[in-house]
């Protein structure tokens, strides 16, 4: 090899090493364009030229200079726009897969935070997604099929809708389950990201509301019933006193004592029956709008007992009254009308349910800290079916009832009463053999002791 070609060698192998440590201004020239948003074409054809134009300018004695550096400007010029052009496709991407991102967190956090329960599904019915809302109703359901964690069965559902239709419309579906919740479901298909048809199904618990729903429908029922019987006892007992007085007033007849004094008694009865009823539908509407607070006071119940059992001897004498009431019994406290109309309304409920000539009995007796009173009839006792209705408003039994009439509102008013007294009622009950009605009311001396 001449002397040239050495020369050559020498500063091909300089020029070499010299590169290498060259490469290393690089670092904080893209650091610099990354940080001030230089751009990208701009920082690579500097970086470039920082990096191999000496070497353009002397690699080799034989070159031309001006060539070298024409056409190294313009690869740099090249590969710097191509390099932007890369950039900025890949901040564009970045930029949009932050927006998909920001947009599925905010979608997210809207689904986390509903009050609806919320649950998708794929194709295969397996649960992709549930909200809070909805695992606090239901359980964790994650990876499980929709019908069997939701209902348990072993073949999809009514709610599981034509998932190879994304352009289904929305359809809606109520819903009870065994425990007696009820949810409004609407269920609906959509296309995800990765072009699968899921189902997207929303649950309402409206089971509050439906409870209100069936007691509007509950109370419409009663309060048809209630005008259709209301209309019914009023017309009865007005049509009978009618006729007596029509009766009486009529000059061509001549009645005896023993006839007027039957017609007459007739008519007592008869407004007796408007009296109750009518005092019935009152107070019932007193305590419900709660204006009938009792007035109590230190008074004996014996006095109370036998004033109801004179005035239903006198106007009901197919029955036989007697009465058992515990020597030197201590007052009560209570209010004596709301008293006097709980014990009428319980003797008239025996009468109602027994026979002519029956016995009915009223009693009392201390019992701890309170005064118990029963009354006993010998009739034919309460269906088993009824007797969770028999302190219902409007609940008239259907059975063996031996005169008609009534609102249905007596046995209701007697609860009502008793528990604001601070007491209790009840009743024991056996078919074929009578019913006796129980209630307690604190003794006045208890009561005293308490407010010292």
């Amino acid at each position: 090899m001449d002397a040239a070609g050495w020369e050559s060698l020498r500063w091909d192998f300089f020029y070499g090493v010299h590169d290498i440590h060259r490469l290393f201004f690089l670092i904080p020239v893209i650091y610099a364009g990354y940080v001030f948003r230089i751009r990208w074409s701009l920082v690579v054809t500097f970086a470039a030229f920082l990096v191999f134009l000496p070497r353009a300018l002397f690699i080799s004695p034989f070159s031309d200079p001006l060539t070298r550096i024409i056409l190294f400007t313009l690869l740099s010029g090249i590969v710097g726009t191509l390099t932007g052009l890369f950039r900025n496709e890949s901040e564009r991407r970045s930029a949009l897969e932050n927006t998909v991102k920001t947009e599925r967190d905010k979608m997210l956090g809207i689904l986390n935070r509903m009050e609806d329960g919320v649950i998708i599904t794929g194709p295969d019915y397996l649960i992709r997604f549930m909200n809070p809302s909805m695992s606090r109703e239901f359980g964790n359901g994650i990876g499980k099929r929709c019908y069997e964690f939701l209902k348990g069965l072993k073949e999809p559902c009514s709610m599981s809708c034509n998932l190879t239709d994304p352009d289904r419309p929305p359809e809606r579906q109520e819903y009870s389950f065994q425990d007696g919740r009820t949810y409004d479901v609407i269920l609906s298909s959509y296309i995800d990201t990765d072009g699968v048809v899921c189902q997207l199904a929303t649950f309402r618990n409206i089971s509050q509301r439906k409870k209100v729903e069936n007691e509007l429908k509950e109370l419409n029922r009663l309060k048809s019933e209630l005008l259709s019987n209301v209309s019914h006892e009023l017309r009865s007992p007005l049509t009978s006193i009618k006729g007596t007085i029509s009766s009486l007033l009529q000059k061509d007849i001549t009645l005896s004592d023993e006839d007027t004094d039957m017609l007459l008694t007739g008519v007592s009865e008869e407004t007796d029956r408007l009296i109750s009823l009518v005092t019935n539908l009152l107070n019932m509407s007193r305590l419900e709008a709660g204006a009938w607070y009792p007035d109590r006071e230190s008074c004996y119940i014996q006095d109370i007992i036998t004033e109801v059992m004179e005035r239903q001897k006198w106007s009901s004498k197919k029955r036989v009254f007697e009465s058992e009431i515990e020597p030197d019994l201590s007052p009560v406290f209570a209010d004596i009308t709301q008293i006097r109309q709980v014990i009428m309304n319980l003797v008239e409920n025996a009468i109602a349910y027994s026979e002519e000539g029956s016995y009915i009995m009223i009693s009392a007796k201390t019992a701890g800290d309170m005064v118990q009173v029963s009354v006993k009839d010998d009739g034919d006792g309460i269906p088993p079916d009824d007797r969770d209705k028999v302190f219902d408003k409007f609940y008239r039994g259907s059975q063996n009832r031996r005169q008609p009439g009534g609102s249905g509102l007596g046995l209701a008013i007697c609860k009502s009463i008793i528990e604001n007294h601070d007491g209790k009622i009840w009743f024991k009950s056996e078919s074929g053999q009578g019913s006796v009605f129980y209630f307690t009311l604190p003794r006045a001396a208890q009561v005293n002791r308490n407010d010292q």
